[in-house]
């Protein structure tokens, strides 16, 4: 004879019923814990590259403020990092140009007064002692060196871009591969900036025979020359460059003139 089946009273169905649905809750909980990353709890460290972006300061914030000839000018993004400093004493040029009083620039003296074209010109450079041009038997010029065409030196598209903010900064720019000797595409040429209150570039001073009357007459000129200048400048001075040449006789007391156009 078989036995009967063993039958679970109701009581004890509930109770395995509850232990189990605690059981299973319990297990679900901790499952969903285990399951959350575990450096939210710790502070991010950036990677190598990341920390570097992060520490680099943002060209659409970076802001540089220069004096300039017509007061402060502040220069901002890629401007702020292409604007340079200048020392003239690298060239042999003065830090500052006084007005009417002598100055000694390359061994000779020169001043700097208001130009004989009259005040709305400005001044202009004359010299303080006889310059004299001789010349060889072929009838070729062979004028001596007065000074450099003296500044900081731009590539063009960087030059452009600070026009793009002061644009008054183009007034004493000469772009130093237009000229015979440069071997320099268009595309690469530079621009010194030749502002003699920026520069000390004396040269600045020297105004042209264009539109002038009475006609003057040029007594100098600018030229090209590939690698350092003449001792003792070259010594510090390792870059192309531009000098200012005497093309006749210059006498004591005459104002320095050559041609060129305003642009």
């Amino acid at each position: 004879m078989k036995p009967p089946p063993y039958v679970l009273s109701q009581g004890v169905l509930v109770a395995i019923g509850n232990a189990l649905s605690q059981a299973f809750a319990v297990g679900i909980g901790t499952s969903h814990e285990a399951s959350k990353p575990q450096h939210d709890a710790r502070p991010r460290v950036p990677s190598v590259r990341q920390r570097s972006k992060a520490q680099r300061p943002s060209e659409g914030h970076a802001r540089t403020i220069v004096e300039g000839r017509w007061g402060m000018c502040e220069f901002t993004g890629k401007c702020a990092n292409i604007i340079q400093s200048w020392n003239p004493a690298v060239l042999g040029l003065l830090d500052s140009l006084p007005y009417d009083e002598e100055v000694m620039v390359w061994g000779r003296r020169w001043i700097v007064k208001t130009s004989t074209l009259g005040e709305r010109h400005g001044y202009g450079v004359y010299a303080c002692e006889d310059i004299i041009v001789e010349y060889s038997a072929s009838c070729h010029r062979e004028g001596p060196t007065l000074f450099p065409y003296g500044g900081p030196i731009y590539k063009r598209r960087h030059w452009n871009m600070i026009l793009t903010q002061h644009h008054e900064w183009k007034t004493f720019a000469l772009e130093m591969d237009t000229f015979a000797g440069s071997t320099r595409r268009h595309s690469d040429g530079r621009v010194i900036d030749g502002d003699p209150i920026r520069s000390g570039n004396i040269a600045g001073f020297i105004n042209s025979t264009v539109g002038t009357r009475p006609k003057r007459r040029a007594n100098c000129e600018w030229v090209f020359v590939e690698g350092p200048p003449p001792a003792p400048y070259g010594q510090t001075y390792h870059e192309d460059h531009c000098l200012v040449i005497a093309t006749r006789t210059i006498r004591s007391r005459d104002e320095l003139f050559t041609h060129y156009e305003w642009s």
